[in-house]
């Protein structure tokens, strides 16, 4: 009983000792977060000005997906430029003009993508850091990422845009000025109550 009472202290001074570690900077790596399921890429079309089909041919790449951005080259004056940049304003595209001997559009996909993490449970009795598992946190970052249509704002968030202002002016202005109450259903209240 003795040796047992001497081994007990030895034994929680080795364990806190052995506790005392740094833990290494792997360990916290992907720890389920929502932008570690975004892969991002970049494609860029090019379309050559030859004829004013061209300029069709934009307006088509346009209406079937809708680029991030475009870049026209162009040199000055040219009648098939200008019709390029009829084009990129009538949809609203962001677009900058470069001087250049040829005429060519060029419209930049940047797509950002989610895909799926390892959904499971992981079974890893040795976790001497006492850390989380890497697939925790992985179904809600998961449907984070999924129910966001523009997956962009990750990326490049847009914070406090037009509609968001105009949309907090319209709520303080409602709680400043509260609207009047209907007399309609006073009456309908009254109505109830009476019986009729």
């Amino acid at each position: 009983m003795n040796t047992y009472r001497t081994f007990l202290p030895a034994l929680v001074l080795l364990t806190a000792l052995s506790g005392c570690n740094p833990i290494p900077i792997e360990a916290h790596a992907n720890r389920g977060a929502p932008e570690s399921l975004l892969d991002i890429s970049s494609e860029v079309v090019s379309v050559e000005m030859v004829s004013d089909q061209s300029a069709d041919e934009i307006a088509n790449w346009i209406e079937t997906d809708q680029p991030s951005r475009a870049e026209l080259q162009c040199f000055e004056g040219d009648p098939l430029c200008g019709r390029a940049e009829e084009v990129l304003k009538l949809y609203g595209l962001p677009y900058e003009i470069t001087a250049s001997e040829r005429t060519e559009v060029l419209l930049v996909y940047e797509r950002v993508l989610a895909r799926d993490c390892e959904n499971r449970y992981i079974d890893n009795t040795i976790n001497p850091y006492n850390l989380y598992y890497p697939t925790l946190g992985c179904s809600v970052a998961s449907n984070l990422v999924q129910m966001v249509t523009d997956k962009r704002q990750f990326v490049s968030p847009t914070l406090l845009d037009y509609p968001d202002a105009a949309s907090m002016v319209r709520a303080y202005n409602l709680f400043i000025n509260p609207p009047a109450k209907e007399e309609n259903n006073d009456r309908y209240s009254v109505g109830l109550a009476s019986g009729s």
